[in-house]
């Protein structure tokens, strides 16, 4: 990273299955970086529900609601439409961007659901490319565990171990196939935190 007061723009991606660790170690990192940067690091979870498309989300994942599995993606790509002008802005400003699930959620999860892996990467053309993908890899098993033994409402991605095991596979053959990071989560907290930031500072000094 570079030195003084203001980190160097970029977008660090955390993804993974449920249940992965992805939302801690996304606030580890985040918090990690703002020790370095105050004020120029910024977090994003998504889905986002706090907007018009996340409550939607929020009600179809919760079966609530029901969409045949085509809207289902296409909303989950508008919501991060929604935050695109923001997203870019903070990295143009030269903050470190720290996402909890991107596009690349979609691509696991929609080819699990059957979907073309074109048309599932058609839907987020246009979006702030990231600089670096970490894939928390985890057993679909001890997901789905972890969900039941913290008395978790599982969504409906989460309820099928099927399922879970297809999206784990996809996420691997995605990850061969765009050079992702895939670092094991079956591992203390604070081990998986150092892993993620030491390819975070290794790529920076390849990149200078």
């Amino acid at each position: 990273m570079e030195g003084g007061n203001k980190a160097k723009g970029k977008l660090i991606i955390i993804e993974g299955l449920d249940k992965s660790g992805k939302t801690t170690q996304s606030k580890l990192l985040f918090e990690f970086y703002s020790k370095l940067y105050p004020g120029h690091v910024s977090l994003f979870n998504f889905p986002d529900y706090t907007t018009r498309i996340g409550r939607e989300i929020r009600l179809f994942l919760e079966g609530k609601i029901h969409y045949n599995d085509e809207v289902k993606h296409i909303l989950l790509s508008a919501n991060r439409w929604e935050k695109k002008s923001e997203i870019e802005t903070l990295r143009n400003q030269g903050n470190i961007v720290i996402l909890n699930r991107y596009y690349q959620s979609n691509l696991a999860y929609g080819l699990s659901n059957g979907m073309d892996l074109d048309w599932l990467i058609n839907l987020d053309s246009g979006l702030p490319k990231e600089d670096m993908v970490i894939v928390l890899d985890i057993d679909p098993s001890i997901s789905y565990k972890r969900g039941i033994e913290n008395n978790f409402k599982l969504d409906e991605f989460e309820k099928n171990k099927g399922f879970l095991e297809k999206a784990r596979k996809n996420y691997l053959n995605l990850a061969k196939k765009f050079n992702w990071i895939v670092i094991s989560s079956d591992r203390d907290t604070n081990s998986i935190l150092q892993l993620i930031i030491n390819h975070v500072e290794n790529a920076q000094r390849n990149k200078n």
